[in-house]
């Protein structure tokens, strides 16, 4: 390419700039636009890989295809059997019977039997497929089953030593020291009480939300503590100022039984968090990488997590905002930032702003800067010893259903040694995020 083709380039380049920043501006309304509709598509490619993982269940007959129940699947023909369970506990009339009798032949449609072989544990894990695939934070890390409570994950520790071969010669055996990682579970509870006329049509009704709401709530509270889950009640990373009660509403969570991944760079090392004290720049991006060190170089492993507000505001970076910089990529046409310097950026609504020193205040006031969290996937495990159970109690005196649901989870990091664990790092007191 030739000198004057180089310049012809250049000046094209300048004008289509001064083009974008003239003529769409990026106020914080198109922002918000772009992001929603971003956020449209990415729920849209949950419901294609919904569909995809339970296509082989419809193609055999999976869903009810007449009566009353017409649509529904084996798990909302379960939550529809607790129910009248529940109801039939308390005594019931013929509305009761003409119920269980359409719900009987619902279930025959799906099974060779009674519906007896839809067992709690299969509707259980139809559920649960949906609900991991809502949450962000969680469905990052290796998952285990817990056959046990505690249950110890094998592993190997240190580097295995190498020597110059010779022939006929037998070189020393390396001794890798081993170790384990400790999963231990704790347990979280929650009511979904509504109210419920006992009529078959009014069940068909109420379903859909029910289900939905126990898939929303389920996901967001499991990211909420993998992120924010803090043992200190009093003057902890959300309690600072304050304290937090194990009967609080929307805070209690925290406090379920171990520390998550915003704990380890605001209390267990410190040096692994950074008060960045100024707005959001790729540079914060880039500084966090080399806080994770060897932990950080692989893009396939280590990622950002970061608030709604700081996110909105990364989309500003001038390193790719503008069309010169980042050509059709340019965060001013996509409205999207999914990945920096090659590692996924993950938006999580439950990652909230924070004070100046990173912390939540207690009462709210001051909660103004944002926070960028980078973490090596492969160096926390999570760990559910129950997935997801549903019981269902009829409350006479509140003419209420109520839905008892819980699971037992774990969570912790590889090494053990959280004062000396790099793998973890934040930018905290980012500015310049809200108003």
């Amino acid at each position: 390419m030739t000198t004057q083709e180089l310049d012809t380039l250049r000046r094209e380049l300048s004008e289509i700039s001064a083009f974008v920043k003239g003529r769409v501006a990026p106020v914080r309304e198109e922002q918000v636009r772009l992001a929603d509709a971003v956020s449209g598509l990415a729920e849209m490619g949950k419901d294609l890989r919904r569909r995809a993982l339970t296509s082989g269940a419809e193609a055999a007959g999976g869903r009810v295809e007449s009566g009353p129940y017409m649509g529904f699947d084996a798990l909302d023909l379960s939550i529809c059997r607790s129910l009248l369970g529940a109801a039939r506990a308390h005594g019931g009339g013929s509305r009761l019977d003409e119920w269980g009798a359409h719900l009987r032949a619902a279930m025959d449609s799906l099974t060779s039997g009674s519906g007896d072989e839809l067992t709690h544990t299969a509707q259980a894990s139809q559920l649960w497929r949906d609900v991991h695939l809502e949450t962000m934070v969680a469905s990052l890390f290796s998952r285990i089953s817990m056959p046990t409570n505690p249950f110890d994950v094998p592993l190997q520790l240190g580097d295995v030593s190498w020597y110059p071969g010779e022939e006929n010669v037998s070189v020393r055996s390396s001794e890798a020291s081993t170790g384990k990682q400790t999963l231990t579970a704790h347990e979280l509870v929650a009511e979904v009480p509504w109210s419920l006329t006992l009529e078959e049509d009014a069940v068909i009704a109420m379903l859909p939300e029910v289900r939905r709401t126990l898939v929303r709530n389920a996901s967001e509270v499991i990211d909420d503590v993998l992120l924010n889950g803090d043992r200190t009640a009093s003057g902890g990373i959300n309690s600072e100022g304050g304290t937090i009660r194990r009967t609080e509403p929307g805070k209690a969570q925290w406090l379920v039984g171990f520390d998550g991944l915003l704990h380890l760079p605001l209390v267990d090392n410190v040096s692994q968090g950074n008060d960045l004290g100024g707005g959001v720049t790729a540079g914060a991006y880039s500084q966090l990488l080399k806080l994770l060190g060897k932990y950080g170089v692989r893009s396939n492993e280590s990622v950002f997590v970061t608030d709604v507000n700081t996110y909105l505001t990364s989309l500003s970076i001038s390193e790719v905002e503008t069309v010169d910089k980042l050509g059709s990529a340019a965060t001013i046409l996509t409205g999207q930032l999914g990945v920096v310097y090659g590692h996924p950026l993950i938006v999580s609504e439950q990652m909230g702003l924070a004070s100046a020193s990173g912390k939540v205040k207690a009462n709210g006031a001051g909660n103004t800067t944002g926070r960028i969290l980078a973490v090596n996937r492969s160096q926390w495990r999570v760990g559910f010893r129950r997935e997801l159970s549903i019981e269902t109690e009829r409350v006479l005196q509140k003419r209420q259903n109520v839905m008892v649901v819980s699971l037992r989870l774990a969570f912790a990091e590889r090494s053990g040694v959280r004062s000396k664990a790099t793998h973890t790092a934040l930018q905290y007191n980012v500015t310049g995020v809200t108003g």
